[in-house]
Order: C-alpha cells, then structure tokens, then sequence
C-alpha cells in the first residue's frame, strides 16, 4: 500500500543514519540522534514524501488509530504499535489474548479460563472496532483472529475519539475487507493437550466488473488444556461484502458470528490459609495439571455482529465516512469455587466451603461513527481537519440465582481438595434480575497543522455527554424503576501534540492527552450530595521514531506521566461522603523495534519500563506506594525470524522468541506468594512444500518454565502459566 503525506524537508539519503548502527533499542534517544547526525547534509524542501508499505512484515507504515483516516507512525504523537497478519500466522496467533500479549507494555491475565484482562500502563485497556469504541471492553470473550487483518495498540489516554475510559490507552482490530483479485486459504492445525484447529479464507470480485466484492472465513477449534478436565470447542464465521456504488464512493458491511464454549475451565489456584501456620498464604504444593473446579462449571458465549460502513472521496480530497456496528453476546456462567476469603487448610488439606453461582446475560453493543476529514490550504501551506460525531449503548441483561453456600457433606465438614470436582450443583432457579444501560455521545474535532516545514501541530477536542442507569426486573420479586448512576454532561476532553521532522526519516514529538471516567461517589452539600466531578487521566508524553533501512524497520522511544486525579477521599468531616483529592501517578518508558534491517530478517524488539504510586490517599499507609500490582517493572518481548536466501534453503525459515517480566505481585503477598522474574521462550519454523502450500511449526514454553501467569487471592486465580506445547499446521492458499 501506499500514502502520500505532507512533511518538512527531505535529504537525498535520509535512510542511512542507522545503517552502522546495528540494533540498540535500548539507547533510545541516543539511538537516533546517531542517526541524525550521520545523514546526509544536503537537504532539499519538497512538498510530500510517499511511504511505500510493504506486505508480509512485521512493519505496519500507517495506522488508523492516531485519527481516523490512514496517516503515518511517525506523524502521530503517541506510543503505537501493530501486531500485522504476517505475525499472526508466523506465531500460529488464534485470540484476541494472543495478539495483545505480544506487544511491549500491554500485560494480559487469565480470567475464567476462555478471556482475559488486557492492561497497559496501570490500568484495563480499552478496546475498538475499526475505529467504532466499545465500551467497557477490557475484559471481554471476543472474536477468533480470522476475523481481524491486524491489531493496533495506541498506548495512553484516547479520549478525544472514545469518550468516557481507562487512561491506559486502546486496542483497534481491523476486520478483514473482500480484496479486489481472488485469494483464499485452508489451514488445518494440531497441538498439544489434543488441540485441534480448521480454518478458511477466501475472497474476490463478485459482479459487476469486480465492483461487488465478498470475502468469507470461519475457523473451528477444539480444544483441552494443560488443567485437568477442562475443555473448549469454538465456531467462528465471517462475512464481508464491499460494493464500489461509484468510483468515489463504497458501501461494506460484515457479519461475524462466534460460539465459544468451555467446560469445567480452570480459574486458578487457591493458597493455604492458616493463620501461623508455616504455609500460610504460600502457593499450593501441586502439579500444574490441578483443577479445583467441578465438572459442571461452564462458560458459553454465543455472538453475533452486523456492521456497516459508508465512505465517500471528494474530487478535493475531502472525505465523509459512517461506520455503525451492533453487538449481542448472549453469555451463560454456571460456577462453584471456594467461598471469598478462604483457602485450602494445610493441617486438614480441606476447603471450609464453596459458593455455587449461576448467571444468564444478553450484552447488546451498538455504536455509530461519523467524520468528515480532508486537506484546507492556509497561508500557503496545507493542513487537515476533521470533524465527527460518535454515539454509543451498552445495554446488558441479566438473570441469575442466588448465590449458595456447600460446606461438605455432612454439612459443615468441609470439601477435601481432591473431591472438588464432586461439590453438586445448586438448583438453577433464577430469582434476580437486572438491567444496566449505559449511553455516551460526543462530538469531536482535530486539526493537524502544518507549521514550519517539517513542523505539524496536533490539536483536537470532545465534548461527551455520559449516562448510566440500571434497575431491577423479572425474576426479581421486586422489579424497580431505572435509577441514574455515573453521569456527565459537556464533559470537555482535550488533545495536544506536536511532530518535528529531525530528518525525512526521523520524528521527534510531545502531546497531552486525558480521559473522563464519571463517579457516583457523593461529596457532602446541604442538599444531600452531588456527584464528584469525573476522574480525569492526564497524560504527557515524548518520544522519537524513525524509519531507517529503506523505511523497512521502525524504532521508537517514548516517555510518559500519567495522573489519574480527582479520585473519590472520604470525607473524614462528613462520614458516608467524599472529596475528590485522591490522585495516583503512572510514569514509564517504552522501546520498540519493529521490521526488516536486512533481507530475510524480521524483528520485532520491546522493552517497557513503569512505576505506579498513591499520590493522595484516604489511606495513609498506601499514599507512596505501588497503585498498580498486577504489571511487572520490567518486561522484554522479543521475536525474530530468518528466512535465508540461498536457493534451496529460500524455502524455509525459522523464529525464536522470547517474553520476559520481573516481579509483579498481583493480588498476592509481598516476599511470600509473588512471582519472581521470569523468561519464556518459543521456537518456530516453517518450510514451503511448494509455491502455495506450507507446513510450520511452535514450539511454545520450549524449556518448561514453571511459572504463575497470574496471582490471586487465597481462594482463586493463582494462574500457572502454560507449560512447554506444540502446535504443527499446514497452509494451503490458492
């Protein structure tokens, strides 16, 4: 692909500042400003660069997520990242999860066996379809990968296009579009623990001269895991329909559906609790293969998506775009764990008791994006606005029963931990119901500006208005009205940056960006309370970027502050109210190199550095330490392919990998039930039988590393990671 984009000034040879350089992600600024200095001296202004972008890289040229429209990684004031389609089937990637824990910064924890909490910089990470936001998404079952093209991370506050979420940044998955020229694939995988996967992929003209396009994929999977008992079985199907109404202007739409459903899924460990008994609060002493969940625990999404898109080019560059998307996810939760605040006893090797719980719930999405964008000319120079409108409902049903308690039988007894599996379920008789919508709109506006050659400034805007409501309803015997929750009305979220070009091929930037998260929380007044004003994440960050080796590797560095304010106090003056002067701090550093320095080498390097600290607290005792436990200091990720290009040898390739952390504490107890620095590596490889069929193979956790993926509290969710698996699979495309 190509874009065309308006810079500064240009050298003759702007790519061979790095050239001798080697990689050395780890010197940041440093790193680049070599760089500079060794280009060519020899400028020349010129009115536009063109970026060429290649197919199966590790390198995405432009992203969407820095606006709306495709613009360059180097003109967008933020920390960004892509995980592109080429490393979704080099690492045999198959989830969402799976994606996400590749890239620097963004630290993924198990859930309930088939989803898991995605954070980044502190917080839960937003997500978003094509742009479209989704609302309270960082923790969420979502589609198979053979419904995305790739995935883009922009880490830090996203307001100005979300609205209302965490300050930790968003996750964009682009859905796969119907390509102009027939293509299609089959690919067929088997891994350890009996994990079985199919999928297809094919697409091209239709009709109509090759105006009407179609594409449509769909995977199966079924599957075992490293837990005793637990199983998955997953059907995804995908539909996509591109029609070109004139040559200006084109109408899409797509379908996705997905059934997701897991039996007696692992949540994790419980520890021993026995206060002074040696092994108080330690991990439990067992295989990794233990489950200490019953057979009948089940989870079940089912999931269906229609979405929309309407775009229309103007003879002067001008662009109008509507996107919409709806969303039901019919969800069925039936569990038994051991009961909050409990553990396994280490003297009686026993539980005390166990909570049964059932749930039945219909999640519908929908959302609506509206712009308009193009070029305007200004005191000789040409700048771009934008201009749009998003809306957003989050409405989720649900019926569920009351929560029961078995303590053994006889009753009181308690449960042994290996007679688990045999806690019976409860009688499903659902008794309470309940219904929460959620709506948010807002307008938003950005301008990018040329000021100088080489000099764009960033400046942008929202104004959301926010509403929670939620009642009671059937089967609860005492339905209510809709209550009003978390509001906001006007809410202004504002948007800053600016881009140097150093050379043709190297940037230099800063922005501030911020966050609204309503509270429901009360301060004191004569009149019985008022909502605290909305939590506020405000961000700074720098950083640089640069292109070198024929714009074939991308490296950048950023640095950041965040500080997540008007935080909910209690009011020590008035007991039951609140003042909003709690504030935390997140403050880190990224590194990322990503692409191809030589042929046949394709890397993809991150390192991030962060620190989290209670600035103001209702709790002393918390106000300087650590506001986030559930990220490590330090994490490395690492990939790297070579393909040699020797004749004879063209024909296959190899891939290591390699993910490493430092402590993190999670929801553990410091110096007694944490995990200490880990790394864990992956070989891969893979060999073309022919031109249009290949064979590859992984080779995850290749030196069994025992380790936990995450800690929890003493009755759940001390997660091992997984241990060493292999997967085999064979693509044939046509």
């Amino acid at each position: 692909m190509s874009l065309e984009f308006r810079s500064g000034v240009a050298a003759r040879d702007g790519r061979r500042g790095l050239a001798a350089c080697g990689l050395a992600p780890a010197l940041g600024i440093a790193l680049f400003a070599s760089s500079a200095l060794a280009a060519d001296d020899d400028a020349t202004t010129v009115r536009s660069v063109t970026v060429q972008g290649a197919r199966d890289t590790y390198r995405a040229d432009v992203v969407t997520i820095g606006g709306k429209e495709p613009v360059s990684v180097l003109e967008v004031p933020n920390s960004v990242s892509v995980i592109t389609q080429q490393r979704i089937e080099d690492q045999n990637l198959v989830t969402m999860v799976d994606a996400l824990a590749q890239v620097p910064g963004v630290h993924v924890t198990t859930w309930d066996g088939l989803i898991g909490q995605i954070r980044s910089r502190g917080y839960l990470l937003d997500v978003s379809y094509d742009g479209i936001p989704a609302y309270n998404s960082g923790q969420a079952q979502d589609f198979d990968l053979i419904v995305y093209e790739q995935v883009e991370v922009l880490r830090g506050p996203a307001g100005i296009f979300k609205g209302s979420g965490q300050p930790s940044g968003t996750a964009n998955f682009i859905r796969k579009r119907a390509p102009r020229a027939f293509a299609g694939s089959l690919g067929a995988s088997a891994g350890t623990w009996d994990n079985y996967r199919m999928e297809g992929d094919v697409g091209g003209p239709l009709a109509f001269d090759g105006r009407l396009r179609g594409r449509a994929a769909g995977s199966y999977l079924q599957r075992d895991f490293f837990t005793d008992r637990s199983h998955e079985e997953k059907v995804v199907a995908y539909g996509a329909i591109d029609f070109d109404l004139t040559e200006r202007t084109m109408a899409s739409a797509t379908v996705t559906y997905q059934d997701d459903q897991g039996d007696a899924m692992s949540m994790g460990l419980a520890n021993y609790v026995l206060p002074g008994h040696p092994l108080h609060n330690q991990f439990l002493d067992v295989p990794r293969s233990i489950n200490q969940y019953p057979d009948w625990n089940l989870n079940i999404y089912e999931t269906l998506e229609y979405a929309a898109d309407l775009r229309h080019q103007f003879a002067n560059d001008w662009v109008a775009r509507a996107k919409a998307a709806y969303r039901e996810q019919e969800k069925t939760f039936t569990d038994g764990f051991p009961t909050p605040g409990t553990g396994l006893n280490p003297v009686t090797n026993r539980f005390s008791s166990f909570n049964r719980r059932s749930t039945v719930s219909t999640t519908d999405r929908t959302g609506i994006d509206l712009y308009a964008t193009g070029p305007v000319s200004l005191f000789g120079r040409t700048h771009t606005l934008m201009a749009g409108y998003s809306w957003e409902e989050y409405d989720v049903t649900s019926r569920s029963v009351a929560t029961t308690f078995y303590t053994g039988s006889p009753a009181g007894s308690g449960i042994a931990f290996e007679d688990a599996a045999n806690v019976p379920q409860q009688n499903l008789v659902y008794n309470n119901g309940s219904r929460t919508v959620v709506e948010q709109s807002g307008l938003y506006g950005q301008g990018r500006f040329e000021i100088l050659d080489g000099l764009t400034l960033v400046l942008g805007a929202r104004m959301s208005d926010f509403e929670s409501r939620s009642r009671t309803q059937a089967p609860n015997p005492n339905p209510t009205d809709f209550v009003r929750g978390a509001y906001a009305n006007n809410e202004i979220t504002p948007y800053a940056g600016v881009v140097y070009y150093l050379r043709p091929n190297i940037t230099i930037y800063g922005s501030y960006s911020d966050i609204f998260i309503p509270q429901t929380s009360l301060r004191w007044d004569e009149n019985g309370g008022t909502p605290l004003d909305p939590r506020v994440g405000r961000q700074l960050e720098a950083g640089v970027k640069g292109a070198f080796f024929e714009d074939a590797l991308l490296a950048t560095f950023a640095v950041y502050n965040t500080r997540d304010v008007n935080r909910a106090f209690a009011d020590i003056a008035h007991p039951g109210f609140f003042l909003q002067i709690g504030e935390v701090e997140v403050r880190g550093f990224d590194v990322e190199v990503t692409g191809s320095p030589y042929p046949g080498v394709d890397l993809s390097i991150g390192y991030a550095f962060i620190q989290t600290e209670h600035l103001e607290n209702s709790t002393a005792s918390l106000i300087g330490q650590a506001f986030d436990t559930w990220e490590p200091e330090h994490s490395l990720k690492a990939f790297a392919k070579y393909t040699p290009s020797t004749p004879g040898w063209d024909r296959a390739w190899i891939a290591a990998g390699m993910n490493a952390q430092s402590t993190f504490l999670g929801a553990g107890v410091a110096g007694v039930r944490e995990q200490e620095p880990y790394a864990v590596f992956s070989l891969h490889g893979g060999y073309a039988v022919t031109p249009k069929l290949s064979v590859s193979m992984s080779v995850n956790n290749l030196f069994d590393k025992t380790y936990y993926a995450r800690i929890g509290g003493p009755n759940t969710y001390n997660t091992f990671g997984d241990p060493r698996n292999v997967t085999v699979a064979l693509r044939q495309r046509f």
